[in-house]
């Protein structure tokens, strides 16, 4: 794909933007992306110690000159030639201590030389205008960059990867494919035989349950950027808020040894095996006459009738049942805590103690277990956005049977492939890029 253009003399401007997360640090990497030579023309004018004829890749030692060709500081320089480099075009990068001052007297020398300050994710839409990745992968350079677990972190490597790319163009593949020979049908009826119209249009069957197939793999979509929500639930002093702390890390609830304690439900947004989760602490659930403690059982149960996962606290030892009233359909995970006392050892449930650690790691993995769905498990996750072309595409290709005209087969299948371009940018519109560039960080 050609090159941006940037500027009334048909030039693409040259981006330059830290590369690294603003604020005080060891290292900041600012970085530079344009035309070949203009590009390296302004970085030599911020490092003149860059050589004449740099090797690719190869770091040299400069010191770093503010707009006024003052020295600011001394770093390391890197120089990609277009068009290997992760953005096709020239890039250099500037790596220089992390000092946020330096860090900006660096980027307004670069302006200062003719560069353009990046808007947010300027760096990766060039990558994708230039062909060095589509518009599945860059998305997944977006939710890497803002992945806050492991989990989350893992899907949109897979993304990066081009996991979800492949199989789309295979989708897209096939359907070309099917396109192709029903447009032949429709332009030569004559020269065709009718027999094998039956089973072009068995593979769109076919292909419609391949694409809700895919849809349902990587059902990221179904919960958008919202956490499952544990809610742990039971009777007073039943070791619920130790619990609590315990997952969260901290001490963020009070306990004492009195019944009682918390009147409130509490919540946290934390990391469980790897996966975000909002976990909430409630009130003993209980009958009570008293006012206060009636209003924190009620938000105990209303609580609870949200939760996608309800882990009922019962102290190791007691005898079943648990707390009555529970809401129907939500799933419980039972758990005997305070397994570290004397005598707690009868009982169902998984045994934990939140003092000593016991059974705490086991409890993560399960609670990620009941919780798992596409989005939990795979190794890549679609977008909201991603996930509703899959089944756009999938949804154009309903009623076309093995007797549906040629004419409606072919309006669907583009209509499918286009839906499918979306996720990988052949059919993306200005508006769309502009949406989900805006919401990268800048220099990225």
């Amino acid at each position: 794909m050609a090159l941006l253009v940037g500027d009334g003399a048909g030039e693409a401007d040259v981006l330059v933007a830290r590369a690294t997360p603003p604020g005080p640090s060891a290292l900041a990497i600012i970085r530079l992306s344009g035309p070949p030579g203009r590009t390296l023309a302004i970085a030599r004018a911020v490092a003149p110690r860059i050589p004449a004829r740099p090797v690719p890749r190869r770091a040299c030692l400069s010191p770093f000159l503010d707009e006024e060709g003052g020295v600011v500081d001394e770093g390391l320089v890197l120089w990609f030639e277009a068009p290997a480099s992760a953005t096709g075009e020239e890039v250099v990068e500037l790596q220089a201590h992390g000092s946020p001052a330096v860090v900006e007297a660096l980027v307004r020398a670069a302006v200062r030389h003719g560069a353009r300050r990046a808007r947010p994710g300027e760096f990766t839409r060039r990558a994708l205008l230039n062909g060095k990745l589509d518009l599945a992968r860059a998305e997944g350079v977006g939710r890497l960059a803002a992945a806050a677990s492991r989990g989350e972190a893992r899907r949109a490597l897979g993304l990066v990867r081009g996991e979800l790319s492949r199989k789309v163009e295979a989708l897209r593949e096939e359907l070309l494919a099917v396109l192709t020979e029903l447009e032949a049908r429709l332009d030569f009826a004559e020269d065709v035989e009718r027999d094998g119209e039956t089973a072009v249009l068995a593979r769109l069957v076919s292909a419609r349950g391949a694409l809700l197939l895919l849809a349902a793999e990587v059902g990221a979509g179904r919960r958008g950027d919202s956490f499952p929500t544990v809610v742990i639930v039971g009777a007073p002093n039943a070791g619920k808020s130790t619990l609590f702390n315990a997952l969260v890390g901290e001490d963020r609830v009070l306990v004492t040894e009195l019944a009682g304690t918390t009147r409130d439900a509490v919540s946290e947004v934390v990391e469980i095996a790897g996966e975000r989760v909002r976990l909430v602490d409630t009130a003993g659930l209980r009958e009570t006459t008293d006012r206060l403690d009636r209003l924190g059982v009620e938000a105990a149960r209303r609580a609870a009738a949200g939760a996608d996962l309800l882990l009922v606290a019962r102290e190791a030892g007691e005898a079943l049942p648990g707390p009555a009233g529970l809401p129907d359909g939500v799933p419980v995970l039972l758990l005997a805590t305070k397994a570290d006392l004397p005598g707690a050892i009868r009982g169902g449930g998984l045994r934990v103690s939140a003092r000593t650690g016991a059974g705490m790691s086991e409890l993560g993995r399960e609670i990620a277990r009941r919780l798992a769905t596409g989005e939990d498990t795979g190794t890549f996750g679609a977008l909201p956005r991603q996930r509703d072309a899959l089944l756009r595409a999938a949804a154009a290709l309903d009623g076309i049977g093995p007797l549906a005209p040629a004419e409606m087969a072919a309006a669907s299948v583009r209509t499918a492939l286009h839906a499918l371009g979306e996720i990988t940018g052949e059919t993306a519109t200005e508006e769309l890029l502009d949406r989900i560039f805006s919401s990268f960080c800048v220099g990225k």
